[in-house]
């Protein structure tokens, strides 16, 4: 099981101005889309945790549409703050789900996809109400042994940054918190918002924040009170499940750097026989 995890695409409707940065942010997911649907091995799904449009316009939802629709893998879409339920329904109403929220619970061989709606329209921060929360407990008492995935935009801990924390997963943090504690099968909490790669152990699963395909964040720790970009290579996150360890996750720059090449040591070095019997049983498996 490969599971792309992207996140921040902020797609804006062809001839309007560039985003902050002269960011061409529908070029860049566009990108993002075709670096994951050329995989070798191929993932077998993508998910994306949201800032699904950057104004939240149905024509903005519009060029999502046109950009998902041929890809060769499910995809499972959040939404964010820059995001408007109401227009995102109007071009995706089969993810219309309880309560007119965009949640919804799917299968994937022995996985589970459970994703929330964190979004308040109007505000920057994310909410879990109790319809939403409740939502949650009744898909995760479904299947309590089966290992699940929970998508949502924000994310529910502090980094430690400010007006980033201001913006988190405010109302209804402790209750999800709560949830996830008792529910041992919850393997990562997979979120997005703060357009960096952030990794937080939280209530005893792993939450995951993936980068932005389209622009970085400046890491900025302490008493932050300015929103701040920097051009660092767009990323997303790829989660393997390995048999033996569980879910593995990687950071995965969106640009070509150029073709491997094979990391030759140098002759004195100390562990080169031991690394050429290595090299060699490997290969002969």
């Amino acid at each position: 099981m490969i599971i792309a995890h992207l996140s921040d695409l902020h797609i804006r409707e062809t001839g309007k101005p560039f985003a902050s940065g002269n960011v061409d942010c529908t070029a860049r997911a566009a990108q993002a889309f075709e670096r994951v649907a050329n995989m070798t091995p191929r993932p077998d799904m993508m998910v994306v945790t949201g800032d699904l449009a950057d104004s939240g316009q149905i024509g903005e939802y519009q060029l999502l549409k046109e950009l998902t629709e041929g890809l060769p893998f499910p995809v499972h879409l959040a939404l964010g703050n820059h995001d408007i339920r109401e227009n995102f329904l109007a071009v995706f109403p089969e993810k219309k789900g309880p309560g007119g929220f965009v949640q919804f619970c799917v299968e994937h061989d022995k996985l589970r996809v459970i994703g929330l709606d964190t979004l308040v329209e109007g505000e920057g921060l994310g909410r879990l109400c109790s319809e939403r929360l409740s939502y949650l407990r009744d898909c995760l008492q479904e299947r309590p042994n089966t290992s699940t995935l929970i998508l949502l935009h924000h994310p529910p801990f502090a980094f430690g940054g400010g007006i980033y924390d201001a913006v988190r997963l405010i109302d209804g943090a402790r209750e999800l918190g709560e949830i996830i504690t008792a529910n041992k099968q919850v393997v990562r909490l997979l979120c997005g918002h703060h357009h960096r790669a952030i990794d937080c152990l939280w209530n005893g699963t792993l939450a995951s924040v993936a980068p932005s395909v389209v622009s970085s964040c400046h890491l900025q720790l302490g008493d932050v009170r300015v929103f701040k970009n920097i051009n660092e290579p767009p990323a997303f996150k790829l989660h393997v499940l390995v048999p033996e360890s569980g879910f593995v996750s990687h950071n995965v720059f969106v640009e070509d750097f150029g073709p491997a090449y094979e990391n030759i040591p140098d002759p004195n070095y100390q562990a080169l026989a031991s690394m050429r019997k290595q090299t060699a049983l490997a290969a002969s498996r």
